[in-house]
């Protein structure tokens, strides 16, 4: 029945008066079927259930509860299999393995996630690189099966993993892998970039092989200024072991490169530092005043640190 005639019956009122108060009923008739329809305006849409479920593995990452992250993780593949999730549902699910320090399991995981969604922008290379810190701890333990994973990383194309292969196995006891990461760490050196790696790749290569690493030149000194500063002048590193005659680590460097050895030290090392009144955020200033053949001996957890330039 139309609006006016509704009107008109309940008020009385003759067809021709009501049809304003039509026009207003059928107005307000569209309003409330199209709020109806579409919801408040307001209204946030809610989470998928695919994704609220995602959610809950999060949360129990944060609250480290690993097992129970890992089955809500099996949930999403196993409830949403179409769901874009799913490839973070298996990184996700390694990831709970390598935070229980399962290590095997935890790269079985990662190579399921990599097999099934090799093209994923940017979990894959985070995935490769927890291989070969995975696969380098389970050869430091004894396990050689994991050799072939690591050279096969020092080929990687994508050169962020690449390059922190490089840096991993060079630290490895295994003198063959550490040696095949000699020419991917020069290439660090060669490419510049980030400081922090390009330091990294100079301590591994100092560390590997000295001769890979060509010394850098000294700046020359700038027109009024001494020139007794730093060309031609050695920084030199021993170690030695409680008891010992003989130096067990032994470094001898250009100056151009001391900088670098210096932010190398171990967090203990430079708390004596700081006990012996050397300011270690500018420990690099302080040594170059040292005379030349002074000797700086420090001890740290029983070993014998000395430090000198000539």
């Amino acid at each position: 029945m139309k609006g006016v005639e509704i009107i008109s019956r309940i008020t009385g009122m003759d067809r021709a008066a009501c049809l304003p108060g039509a026009v207003i009923y059928a107005g307000a008739a569209a309003l409330v079927l199209l709020t109806l329809l579409s919801g408040p305006s307001n209204a946030v849409p809610a989470a998928s259930k695919d994704q609220e479920l995602f959610n809950q593995g999060k949360i129990l990452i944060f609250d480290k509860n690993w097992d129970g992250a890992r089955g809500v993780f099996q949930r999403v593949i196993q409830e949403f299999p179409q769901s874009p999730l799913v490839p973070q549902a298996f990184y996700f699910m390694a990831r709970c393995y390598q935070f229980q320090g399962r290590e095997a399991e935890a790269i079985g995981g990662y190579e399921t996630f990599l097999n099934k969604y090799p093209n994923e922008p940017v979990l894959p290379s985070e995935a490769r690189n927890a291989i070969v810190e995975l696969a380098a701890s389970r050869m430091e333990k004894g396990d050689s099966t994991y050799r072939d994973r690591l050279v096969k990383s020092l080929s990687e194309r994508k050169k962020e993993v690449r390059y922190f292969a490089a840096i991993r196995c060079s630290m490895l006891k295994d003198k063959q892998i550490a040696t095949l990461s000699i020419p991917i760490l020069q290439e660090i050196v060669r490419a510049g970039g980030e400081r922090d790696l390009v330091d990294r790749a100079r301590i591994a290569l100092l560390r590997l092989d000295p001769d890979a690493l060509t010394p850098e030149k000294a700046p020359p000194p700038k027109a009024g200024k001494s020139q007794r500063g730093t060309n031609g002048r050695m920084f030199h590193i021993e170690v030695y072991q409680q008891g010992a005659k003989e130096p067990n680590v032994e470094l001898n460097l250009p100056m151009a490169l001391a900088e670098m050895a210096i932010r190398a030290l171990d967090e203990s090392t430079k708390m004596e530092l700081r006990k012996q009144g050397f300011d270690v955020d500018d420990f690099w200033q302080s040594l170059r005043q040292l005379p030349p053949m002074k000797i700086l001996t420090l001890r740290d957890k029983g070993n014998i640190v000395k430090i000198w330039i000539d």
